[in-house]
């Protein structure tokens, strides 16, 4: 009898576990992909803005070999 219940119990304890490991990974994906996405804004944002000085860099550097 006390091993039934004993089983029971962990069956339960086992299913309530792995029911919120599920629960937790349906929130971590797309909260890991907005993540992604905005990492991926900001390093293109980033790259833009390094072309642009570059760009006048190499203008300054035209003009003061005039």
């Amino acid at each position: 009898m006390l091993e039934s219940s004993l089983g029971r119990v962990f069956y339960m304890v086992v299913s309530s576990v792995l029911s919120l490991l599920s629960m937790l990974i349906t929130i971590a994906l797309p909260v890991a992909g907005v993540f992604l996405l905005i990492w991926i804004y900001q390093i293109k944002r980033n790259s833009e803005i390094q072309v642009e000085q570059n760009k006048e860099i190499i203008r300054l550097l035209e003009k003061e070999k005039i």
